[in-house]
């Protein structure tokens, strides 16, 4: 994204409009509104914003009384006439902003096509933008957006975050809630431990460490959520793990990122944040299989103390694994594993993980909890970092939500994908582990809760073996 961006903005008026009604009157929440005003500058704050459209039914009251709001801001609206079937009014907006896109698309030079709107219809809209290496920014209720939208788009901003960050009353930036300042304390660490292992002291640019936050820490990643209207703002409210300078050329200016070498060895006042995955994995039937995730080229952190108490550990490290979405307690995560693995495709049946969570989401575990979506995609996840499944050998190019997978024949038992799972966590705590072997089985046995069985601790002795194996190999 550059300063000298063009922009097209085409927004599904009906769309916002009744996602914002839902969800006070479903949920009682009248905190937030419509603004047009805010929209447009989020929309600038991207580049120069050339076009500009609303679609709807402008017959309907409900959208109807925003129309001098939108002239005002210079935004088209396009007339979209409904026709009545039964006692619902149905009409073409998707449509009409769907053919008004692509011919921008071919006619217009734009860099950036802002979607303002939840509906998976657009899902081939912005298939189709992508393929032709244009930038797309999604923005939608989170009430009623697709779970798959976020995944075709290049920034992807809830309403509720936009309408916080773009207030019109002047604001001091990183005034947020207690629940967001924790979070931003996490994500300093981890952004802290991205530079020191991935960058190194030559630093980066801004806009190629965005993409890289994207990547490897929080795919939905936005400034906006911590209440940061730029993103070289946020990096500026971390004195204490980085360092910047500003830097121009012909092609514009930019922010460059250094770490900053810390002697502290404390544990944060926070949850510590988890390793960082790869940004691309591909798992194969063969060599990839006994290991469980494909971590980063360097892992050298900075020092913990490997004396630390077992009750510090414990504390650590679940803070840690806290951060995967995954259950601690293991009765938790087999009762988990078990709903999950019964929706697995195994032999000659494959599915993507967007269909698994479909098929999984709002059932009940045997002992009654319920399959969030989040929690499915988290599960989900992790299993496919644990290289448990084989690829379609259709879908090797595609992005990994759109793969169709099928169960490798060793994990086809939910036991095998437990002790798969559990060697996975062993390596994101692998830093806090003690370095004297006895010790360090015993801490593992603890974390993982197996119980002083002979047979359990013959597992865990073993999971530390290919643990230790496998960051030798890398």
């Amino acid at each position: 994204m550059a300063a000298n961006d063009r922009i097209a903005m085409f927004i599904d008026f009906e769309n916002l409009v009744y996602g914002l009604e839902n969800t006070e009157q479903h949920e009682g929440r009248a905190d937030i509104a419509l603004d047009v005003e805010r929209l447009v500058r989020f929309a600038r704050d991207e580049g120069r914003l050339i076009v500009a459209r609303a679609y709807a039914d402008w017959r309907s009251a409900s959208v109807r009384q925003h129309q001098r709001d939108l002239y005002v801001q210079g935004i088209e609206p396009i007339n979209v006439l409904g026709r009545r079937h039964g006692s619902e009014v149905k009409n073409s907006v998707d449509v009409a902003l769907a053919v008004d896109a692509v011919e921008s698309l071919f006619e217009r030079d734009y860099d950036t096509f802002v979607l303002i709107s939840g509906d998976r219809d657009f899902l081939p809209l912005l298939r189709c933008i992508r393929s032709h290496g244009k930038r797309v920014v999604g923005v939608s209720v989170r009430e009623s957006a697709s779970r798959d939208l976020p995944n075709l788009c290049d920034r992807f901003v809830f309403y509720r975050d936009l309408w916080a960050a773009y207030g019109v009353e002047e604001r001091t930036e990183g005034a947020v809630s207690e629940v967001q300042i924790r979070d931003f304390a996490v994500l300093k660490e981890r952004i802290h431990q991205l530079l020191v292992e991935e960058v190194g002291a030559g630093g980066v640019l801004g806009a190629t460490l965005k993409p890289m936050i994207r990547n490897r820490i929080d795919p939905g990643f936005d400034e906006t959520r911590f209440g940061y209207l730029k993103f070289s703002k946020l990096l500026e409210a971390m004195p204490e793990m980085l360092r910047w300078e500003y830097t121009s050329d012909a092609h514009g200016g930019d922010i460059r990122v250094y770490p900053i070498e810390r002697t502290d060895t404390q544990p944060p006042t926070t949850a510590a944040p988890a390793p960082l995955p790869a940004a691309t994995h591909s798992p194969t039937t063969d060599a990839n299989a006994s290991r469980t995730e494909t971590p980063s080229a360097s892992l050298r952190s900075r020092p913990v103390p490997r004396t630390m108490p077992l009750d510090a550990f414990l504390s650590r490290s679940r803070g840690k694994l806290d951060r995967t979405g995954l259950h601690l307690e293991r009765r938790d995560r087999l009762d988990a594993l078990e709903s999950i693995f019964a929706a697995l495709p195994q032999k000659d049946e494959f599915m993507s993980q967007a269909e698994i969570v479909e098929n999984l989401e709002g059932r009940r575990t045997a002992n009654g909890r319920e399959l969030a979506h989040e929690s499915l995609r988290r599960y989900l996840w992790a299993l496919y970092q644990s290289f448990v499944f084989d690829i379609h050998p259709d879908d090797r190019g595609l992005h990994h939500l759109q793969r169709r997978l099928q169960l490798k024949t060793e994990f086809r038992s939910v036991s095998a994908l437990a002790v798969r799972l559990d060697q996975s966590l062993i390596y994101k705590v692998w830093e806090l582990l003690p370095e004297a072997a006895e010790d360090r089985l015993a801490y593992t046995v603890e974390l993982l809760e197996y119980g002083d069985e002979e047979e359990q601790r013959a597992l865990a002795t073993k999971l530390l073996e290919r643990v230790e194996n496998t960051r030798k190999i890398f």
